[in-house]
């Protein structure tokens, strides 16, 4: 009787160069290999960077982007292209289009457990063609009062000391998403101020695909809807700032495989911000008490883009159709926006005396606030 044995099946060609084993998938597309999977990647950032087209100004000033990098898959990917592209222009015409300054703020006021700024200069000696460095820390907002334009942060107790102000305005807060909103608020202004401080055009966030989605849900969800328009869009914002994405084309997923199979050397020691385990409660919580908007919202959309990629993008292009009703608003006196009309007064559906003392609020603020004791917020 006479036995065979199976032979195990080869893999089949790249789809793009037909040359070399396609082992990596990306999206419904047939497997890519190593080097058409990069230049996947490379290509959407490359194209939509292009798409900005930021040029010198009249005076031949070459205008000054912010990259703000919080050691995560995005951003660490983000920067890790940029830096590819000044690299390539400077071989070209010996100058590049524009120049880059990367700033990490260190948020362990927040989280012990997150990384620290120290990890910088780790970042730096990977690319230390890219541009300046800036470290600073969430604490550092309240060195900004001018320049992020938010009144009475003069008002904290003298004794104590930012990062004790921090923690204490934190802890004030009625509700754990209360607590995620305003601390991204606090990091958006202060990434502004110093973005401001330096001169910079505009903002190079690192959010892909996956997490514009999430924001289009949670802001919403949150009271923020009428925010949308500058935070998911490629714009200027009311700032002053260009908001740009370049990573809006790209899947969480797909930078992923980049960062730990692709990039030579791996990207991955770099992302110490990165965990294969999410850290976030909503993945392992047996309770929806402690677990934030924010965080369901993320574990939502890291799920959906598994299976169902073009729904999240969906989702990422409706966002991306809502206009402002009022960008000449007066601005809310805590993330500085328009503030959304009517919202004078409403705190969770009810009219409330908001008073002079607190000023000009959205109703995203207003309902992250409530509750909380007043002495304890200090940008109100």
């Amino acid at each position: 009787m006479s036995t065979t044995t199976e032979q195990p099946t080869a893999p089949p060609l790249c789809r793009r160069c037909k040359e070399h084993d396609g082992i990596y998938v990306l999206r419904n597309e047939p497997p890519h290999c190593r080097g058409c999977y990069e230049y996947f990647i490379r290509s959407k950032c490359v194209k939509r960077m292009e798409s900005y087209k930021i040029r010198a100004d009249d005076q031949n000033q070459i205008p000054t982007f912010l990259l703000p990098i919080s050691f995560g898959i995005s951003s660490t990917s983000l920067l890790y292209l940029i830096d590819s592209q000044l690299a390539g222009q400077r071989q070209k015409v010996t100058r590049t289009r524009y120049r880059l300054k990367i700033l990490n703020v260190d948020e362990s006021v927040l989280d012990p457990s997150l990384p620290s700024g120290s990890h910088l200069e780790v970042v730096k000696q990977r690319f230390p063609d890219a541009g300046d460095y800036i470290a600073s820390k969430l604490e550092d907002i309240y060195s900004f009062t001018e320049c992020a334009d938010i009144p009475d942060l003069e008002k904290k107790d003298a004794n104590k000391s930012p990062r004790e102000c921090m923690q204490e305005l934190l802890t004030a807060l009625p509700s754990p998403t209360s607590r995620e909103d305003m601390a991204g608020i606090l990091r958006t202004r202060l990434i502004v101020a110093i973005a401001q401080r330096e001169g910079c055009s505009g903002i190079l966030w690192g959010d892909t695909t996956t997490r514009l989605a999430d924001k289009v849900m949670a802001e919403a969800a949150k009271g923020r809807g009428f925010s949308l328009p500058w935070q998911i869009s490629d714009t200027k914002s009311p700032y002053g700032l260009k908001f740009l994405h370049p990573l809006r084309d790209v899947f969480k997923k797909e930078l992923v495989t980049f960062v730990t199979e692709i990039t030579e050397p791996p990207l991955v020691p770099l992302c110490i911000a990165y965990s294969l385990t999410p850290k976030h409660s909503a993945a392992a919580a047996t309770s929806g008490r402690n677990i934030t908007v924010g965080e369901l919202l993320t574990q939502y959309f890291d799920n959906m883009e598994l299976q169902y990629p073009s729904t999240v993008m969906n989702v990422v292009r409706m966002g991306d159709r809502l206009k402002p009703s009022n960008p000449e608003a007066d601005p809310c006196t805590t993330c500085g926006l328009p503030a959304d009309e009517n919202s004078e007064g409403l705190t969770l559906g009810s009219r409330e005396d908001t008073g002079e003392a607190r000023g000009k609020l959205c109703y995203g603020c207003m309902r992250a606030t409530h509750g909380a004791a007043p002495h304890s917020w200090p940008v109100m």
